[in-house]
């Protein structure tokens, strides 16, 4: 399961890249977590990880621009995956969720490549302890558009 703390820290200093790549983890993780529900039959909690699921769904889908091959490709994908998580949560269907982790690790790996050559996002702000205050910096970024 992902700690929220270090997903805070993450998430204040990523990218682009490296935002997706942070909800493809998130998704990978509800699956396992479906798995698990599916197994101590736990149905509703299966019921309220899905309904994340196709929240974090719903914002892949809304980072996409445009028409291009790649942003119809992540599309059709995205639509799929959301049909496989349905069937496995309506049937009780443990290989939806395990296919679902299929597609998206490849997809979550490539993220995480592509966030390497990219470097982290701007963050500015103040730090303060005890006795002072210090600014900071970090590098700039360029944006992903599928």
């Amino acid at each position: 399961m992902l700690d929220k703390k270090d997903i805070e820290k993450r998430i204040s200093s990523a990218n682009d890249a490296e935002l997706v790549a942070i909800l493809y983890e998130a998704l990978m993780d509800n699956f396992n977590d479906s798995l698990l529900s599916i197994d101590e039959e736990k149905y509703d909690e299966l019921k309220d990880i899905n309904k994340n699921s196709r929240d974090i769904l719903a914002e892949l889908l809304a980072t996409l621009e445009g028409n291009s091959e790649i942003a119809i490709n992540l599309r059709q994908i995205y639509i799929y995956v959301n049909e496989l998580i349905t069937r496995g949560e309506n049937k009780k269907d443990k290989n939806s969720f395990e296919m679902a982790t299929k597609i998206i690790c490849p997809l979550y790996e490539g993220f995480t490549e592509i966030e390497k050559n990219i470097g982290p996002k701007v963050v500015a702000g103040l730090t303060y302890g005890k006795s002072n205050i210090d600014e900071y910096q970090m590098k700039g970024n360029k944006t992903f558009k599928g």
